[in-house]
């Protein structure tokens, strides 16, 4: 009795792994050869502060430039490997919706090996391939046939970031896994200014603010120096921000950050809650990708322009503005719904 008891305790804690480490099916088309995969849970975050941050990124002007499909846009979940760009999106892709949207957009019919494809005539910029009406994949023509032939494939290959990225499937709405850093695709999302490897990090919208990453920073002396520069930088964060924490375990450096929902909605709309007389304004919140931006102070340390922020009030029924000032790449605006 007491063998068939542990067998089947091995079993259960064998299933309890499995179901940690496990990742939707879908994921595999990712590259064999990724440095970097970045997932993004877009029903989610459509409707968050990271929303305007994200498609930025992704539009037909962004850094990913991904084809002006409305279909695109509106995925359920996306997620993007490289360097040879390639993205998979999970939602709902009626076949006579992405040719109609396709075709307005002067992208040109083809079958691969079965699979639609829509397609550039400038074979490097980025296509359409239709795996079915609940995925598409993202990338050049060369991509998107390499892509079609390993699923075709005898022997498939995957990438070995996918049991890291498993972790994040049920929790992550923003996560990203990279070989090193600093990374392309990586840096587009997580842009720290750091030298290290083994990059794990998520954001969750679900139930407040959560934000986990660590890194390898290559030794116990690399790692605290980054740790104590992150910190010094933390009073400049917005308010809701400045919870912040980071700390080195031997050579890895890890990155935590808590907002409760209610602090949340607080920094998000702060002229709903009242102000006492003498008490100073609350600062509006930053988009909080943007946390992860500070830069480790040089040696010796110079404080760095603080970044500020502007927010322009409108009705209730009117969106509200948020303004950042000296990022790197200039002012932001950023536009919240209505509340």
């Amino acid at each position: 009795m007491k063998q068939v008891v542990k067998f089947f305790f091995l079993v259960a804690i064998t299933a309890a792994l499995a179901t940690a480490e496990s990742h939707p099916s879908w994921w595999m088309y990712a590259s064999p050869e990724a440095t970097a995969l970045v997932g993004i849970q877009w029903s989610n975050l459509r409707h968050s502060p990271f929303a305007e941050a994200i498609e930025a990124e992704i539009s037909p002007g962004g850094a990913l430039a991904f084809p002006d499909l409305d279909c695109l846009r509106q995925a359920r979940e996306i997620v993007i490997s490289s360097p040879a760009l390639l993205a998979a999106e999970a939602g709902s892709f009626p076949a006579a919706t992405v040719r109609d949207q396709a075709q307005r957009q002067g992208l040109r019919h083809s079958i691969y090996r079965g699979v639609t494809m829509w397609l550039r005539e400038q074979a490097e910029e980025l296509g359409v391939a239709q795996i079915s009406e609940q995925l598409v994949l993202v990338g050049s023509r060369a991509t998107l046939q390499t892509a079609v032939d390993r699923s075709l494939a005898d022997t498939r290959l995957y990438s070995p970031l996918l049991p890291r990225a498993a972790r994040f499937s049920q929790t992550g709405d923003l996560w990203v896994v990279a070989v090193k850093l600093p990374d392309p695709l990586a840096d587009l999302f997580v842009p720290l200014d750091a030298d290290g490897s083994e990059f794990l990090g998520q954001v969750s919208v679900r139930e407040g603010l959560s934000l986990d990453a660590s890194f390898d920073a290559g030794s116990d002396a690399a790692a605290a120096e980054f740790a104590r520069g992150f910190l010094r930088r933390a009073p400049s964060f917005p308010a809701v921000a400045r919870g912040v924490e980071a700390s080195a375990d031997q050579s890895r450096v890890t990155i935590t950050l808590q907002v409760s929902s209610q602090e949340l909605a607080a920094a998000l709309h702060p002229a709903a809650r009242p102000v006492q007389p003498g008490t100073p304004a609350p600062e509006p919140l930053a988009v909080p990708v943007e946390i992860a931006a500070a830069r480790p102070a040089a040696a010796p340390p110079q404080p760095p322009e603080p970044v500020k922020f502007d927010i322009t009030h409108t009705e209730a029924s009117q969106p509200q503005i948020v303004r950042i000032f000296n990022l790197d790449e200039g002012t932001r605006e950023i536009v919240l719904p209505p509340y």
